[in-house]
């Protein structure tokens, strides 16, 4: 391996689900990236996801952080590789001429164009294959973000290497260059990207905007994230040095592989570079040009010719297409026969005008078989080119892969464009997502006390753990929870006077004993981690932690954040508050070491109190409970203090129901509906889960709220909904009860997701099932379960034109309604075909028996193959055409089975909302805001201004009231940005009735799925 130590270094590090080195038909790694200047000065780091499936393979960052100064894609390469939100990189099979395009934030087209030898200065790669990709339309972002975004992108990969390759051709005549400079494959592989564990590559890398040389390398590694969405993922870090050796952040991402695609996504969306101003331009190759604008890197089978569509960051359109197999000749050595990997990114949108300029254009990625990417070019719509070459790598084992994910696979790049001075190094390394680095424990105890009935969220917890090593010098824990709630004297003490005795825990902070070495070192990227070192000598087993959680102190560091930086840190397990109780996610208050099964808790509470958890009780008085491993520990809710539990059972399923507030006088209709609900799915699936699961059901806070909502963690759910379960209104929380019990089977403790592409399957079906079980149970009349129905239908048809089902996070209506009426078509075609002899539910109880628990996660292509298998009938072209694609679905057409007519009356074309927060932004010169009046008139939503919109005018004077950094501003406004043809959508009125002539099969079909047998 070839050590460059005068170039930037950018270290990946991608992590695998699976140890083998044999492609599996999902595959899922983590990259950690590390980018340094061309003398060896630190730059920054982060990290990426990879997901490959039969369909495609997708790279997204997980997260990027810097030392001084914002990157983007003109300081790290692996942006340029990975540039949408969940696109494809790669689409399977590979077949040149193949094209795809991808919308988020602009507008990529991807085409295979060929195979090309690849010259570079490692090496000569024959059939490289060569990949281009446009993008164009960037509309986020300043100008000259969105000019980097927009241009041509070439990538060249070769097989069993990776990419080995790249040119971008920005759209403001950057041109942004990389090669491979070095790479490792752990194990063979056969691969264009290579995902075997250990696996680094090194890249060289340029562009105009720099005029600078950088090195980037990449390492496959583990990945450690617990977070749900990046589970079973490989990790990849991504770390940036500046050119005189400072540090200046870093980057995660995760990587997830199955037979369909292969993707990488983002941990955070964190800037890699720390800074006071803004740096708009490309930053890594991975990071910039590849990863944020094309998560989803491949589609399998990979086959010349094939191209997909897809939508893109900043709401481009993605078309990526395999073109060919090139010759690929870099720095790391010649490859043959490369897959050429073209995407072109068009209509990208970002926050300023150059992000946009530089998503949109046309990139071209080249990958080895075996090796991985080995070339880029980024062509962006603003004229600059980013290139990029593979200049080491290292893949273990062997792999046929064209981006390998061999454990302990590597591989260097460099690369450069016209923003950078001097090239880039980066560098990448694939690892094993098993291994932690945490330090493993043997045992683990820990005592949780609460002192004051009164000061519900102050507690100090003793952690007494034994590590396996007791002659250690360093400790490492972690938290998978927000850390705010936890007071350090080297994150925040407040400027106030209750805070300067020694004796709070904002300036104690974690006592540990035996006394170590100074202080525990704290850091918070990409998870929260403690280093702790002792003396050489000494007895170091147990070792005890004393830390504090304050509320109390999280709010005010909220506070302090919100005035210095205009917002305060967001956590979506914030703790919930009650006069009688408090629900916390377990995460927030357990630090943990690394992988450890022997785990006690105990809880020391003031009389009257107790605390209900999924865990196994010790004894039968006293709240010590017996945790059966880390993820049971962190992944959980519990409720402490004066609440009441109720048991629902069916079967071998056990629901636990804890109540606060007025719920509690609702606890006898709660425990029957949820049993009966439990009953029904028992028939459904032909059983259910054994063991323990456990509701915590509490009303929403603050007075006039009234909403349903519920979050599921492991074993355990935390529902939010109106104060008392009202006879008259059953119709409202009873199918919403439904739908927190049917996620027992799906999704909570079994049928777990590969992937967010498949969430439509988690909550539209989930969605389905609740309000057809809660007709048949009669908690909805005929005429409410029509009227649901319909509702799903206009929420669908609102937003199904814009995005595909299956498109991940693109709008919950897609997700929910939309997911509800993919199920709902799929059960009225197989009750069709099969003469009412098969539903849904045998798709269900084949999906069940397959993955009965959280262990073995489904793609799309299992879904697919169970339908298929159950009506023995080819449903590719359906879920094609109505789940990943963007065609509608013809509802009208699978209800007439059940003998129901369906209307669809549409009102008049209007401008959509996101014209219209683009134009009032764009006119008040302000990012962050929220809209209370226009003109006088109160305004609850963005839709309300449709039918105003549509007779604005460039130079129109309005007044409008925003709330800014909390402050509640009235200003005078001129209206600009308002084109004379905006963009519009059309609300659809939907009306479903009953045919009144019907065959006796479409009478049985109906009366089945209402439960009127």
């Amino acid at each position: 391996m070839r050590i460059l130590l005068s170039v930037c270094c950018v270290i990946l590090v991608l992590t695998s689900c699976s140890p083998s080195d044999e492609s599996p038909k999902k595959v899922a790694r983590k990259i950690s990236i590390k980018v340094a200047t061309e003398i060896g000065h630190d730059f920054a780091e982060g990290g990426l996801y990879a997901h490959k499936t039969d369909d495609f393979l997708t790279l997204r960052f997980s997260h990027l952080s810097s030392f001084n100064r914002a990157v983007d894609p003109m300081r790290l390469l692996f942006e340029n590789i990975s540039l949408e939100t969940d696109g494809e990189l790669l689409q399977y099979p590979i077949t040149i001429g193949k094209t795809w395009e991808y919308r988020w934030n602009s507008k990529k087209e991807t085409t295979l164009e060929g195979y090309e030898t690849v010259e570079i200065a490692l090496a000569t790669f024959t059939d490289c294959l060569k990949h281009k990709t446009v993008i164009t339309g960037a509309h986020i972002g300043s100008r000259l973000e969105k000019e980097i975004i927009n241009g041509t992108r070439y990538l060249w990969f070769a097989k069993g290497v990776g990419l080995v390759k790249m040119r971008y051709e920005h759209s403001n005549g950057i041109n942004t260059y990389a090669e491979l400079v070095d790479y490792k494959l752990s194990g063979e592989s056969n691969e264009y990207f290579p995902l075997n564990i250990g696996s680094t590559w090194t890249y060289r890398w340029k562009n105009d905007y720099h005029n600078e040389v950088f090195f980037e390398q990449a390492h496959l590694d583990v990945n450690h994230s617990n977070r749900e969405r990046h589970k079973g993922s490989l990790h990849l870090t991504v770390k940036v040095k500046s050119e005189s050796g400072q540090e200046l952040g870093k980057r995660d991402f995760y990587i997830k592989n199955t037979r369909s695609a292969l993707t990488i996504r983002q941990a955070s969306s964190r800037p890699i570079v720390k800074s006071t101003s803004v740096i708009e331009y490309p930053t890594s190759i991975f990071s910039d040009n590849i990863e944020g604008h094309w998560p989803e890197l491949f589609q399998f089978p990979l086959t010349v010719g094939k191209t997909w569509r897809k939508e893109g960051l900043w709401n481009s359109q993605v078309q990526t297409t395999i073109e060919d197999y090139e010759a690929v000749k870099c720095a790391a050595g010649d490859f043959q026969k490369c897959l050429k990997h073209k995407t072109v990114f068009t209509g990208a949108e970002a926050d300023t005008e150059l992000k946009s300029e530089l998503i949109n254009g046309t990139r071209y990625l080249w990958f080895a078989k075996g090796v991985g990417l080995v070339k880029m070019r980024y062509e962006h719509s603003n004229g600059v080119v980013t290139e990029a070459e593979l200049i080491d790598y290292n893949v273990p084992g062997e792999s046929n892969e064209y981006f390998p994910l061999n454990v302990d696979t590597t591989w260097t790049y460099r690369w450069h464009n016209n923003y950078q001075p001097k090239p880039l190094i980066e560098k990448l390394l694939v690892s094993d997502p098993n291994i932690q680095p945490e330090t493993p424990l043997k045992i683990a105890t820990y005592v949780v006390t609460i002192d004051d009935p009164k000061e519900r969220g102050e507690m100090q917890i003793s952690y007494r753990l034994t590590p396996k090593d007791p002659s250690l010098e360093k400790l490492q824990l972690r938290l998978n929870g927000d850390s705010n709630y936890i007071p350090q004297h080297n994150q925040y003490v407040p400027d106030d006077s209750e805070y300067t005795s020694m004796n709070h825990p904002a300036m104690r902070g974690l006592n540990v004993e035996p006394r170590p070495i100074g202080f525990p070192h704290f850091t918070k990227s990409p998870y929260p981690v403690w280093n702790i070192k002792f003396f050489k000598h000494g007895n170091k087993s147990p070792i005890t932690l004393n830390y504090e959680i304050s509320q109390k102190y999280a709010e005010d560091y909220k506070a302090f954040q919100t005035k210095r930086y205009g917002h305060g840190s967001y956590s979506k397990t914030r703790p919930y508050f009650r006069d009688d109780c408090m629900l916390w996610s377990s995460g927030d208050l357990f630090i943990v070491g690394g992988k450890n099964d022997s785990i006690d808790v105990e809880f020391k509470l003031p009389d009257g109190w107790k605390v209900l958890t999924p865990w196994k009780r010790i004894g039968i008085t006293g709240h010590r409970f017996s945790v059966e491993n880390q993820e049971e520990l962190t992944l959980n809710y519990l409720l402490i203090g004066e609440h009441v539990e109720v048991v629902a059972q069916s079967d071998k399923t056990e629901v636990v129901i804890g109540m606060g507030g007025s719920l509690k006088a609702s606890k006898d209709e709660m425990q029957r509906t949820v049993e009966k609900f439990l009953h029904a799915y028992s028939k459904v699936f032909k059983g259910g889960p054994e063991g323990r699961v456990v509701f915590f059901v509490n009303p929403y806070e603050g007075e006039g709220k009234k909403r349903m909502e519920g979050h599921g963690r492991r074993h355990s759910v935390s529902i939010l909904m109106d104060e008392t379960l009202h006879a008259q209104t059953k119709h409202e929380w009873a199918p919403f009860l439904g739908h927190e019990v049917f996620h027992i089977w799906n999704g909570l403790t079994a049928l777990n997701p590969f992937t967010s592409k498949e969430r439509w399957f988690t909550e539209g079906v989930t969605n389905y099932y609740s309000d057809i079980t809660a007709k048949q149970l009669n908690y909805l009349s005929e005429s409410e379960f029509f009227e649901r129905i319909e509702d799903a239908c206009e929420k669908y048809l609102a937003v199904s034109h814009e995005y595909a089902i299956g498109d991940d996070f693109r709008d919950s209506r897609l997700l929910y309604e939309g997911g509800s009426l993919v199920a709902a078509s799929l059960d009225l075609q197989i009750r069709h075909l099969t003469k009412n002899r098969k539903n849904f539910n045998h798709v269900m109880q084949q999906m069940y028996r397959k993955f009965p628990d959280n262990s073995i996660e489904y793609t799309q292509r299992d879904i697919i193959r169970t339908v298929n298998k159950v009506t023995g009938k080819d449903f590719d072209p359906f879920f094609e055409k109505y789940v990943t694609g963007k065609e509608r679905l013809p509802i009208s057409e699978y209800f007439n089975y059940a003998g129901l007519d369906v209307q669809i009356e549409y009102s008049e074309e209007l401008p959509t909302t996101d014209y219209i927060i683009d134009v009032l932004k764009t006119s008040l010169q302000k990012e962050k805001w929220r809209l209370i009046s226009l003109n006088g008139t109160k305004v609850e939503k963005f839709a309300d201004l449709r039918e105003n919109a549509k007779t604005w005018k460039s130079g129109d004077e309005l007044t409008v009231t925003i709330i800014e950094n909390e402050e509640t501003l009235t200003l005078p406004i001129t209206l600009s940005g308002v084109v004379e043809n905006p963009p519009t959508t059309r609300d659809a009125s939907v009306r479903i009735t009953k045919k009144t002539e019907t065959t006796k099969l479409q009478r049985a079909i109906l009366a089945s799925i209402l439960g009127n047998n």
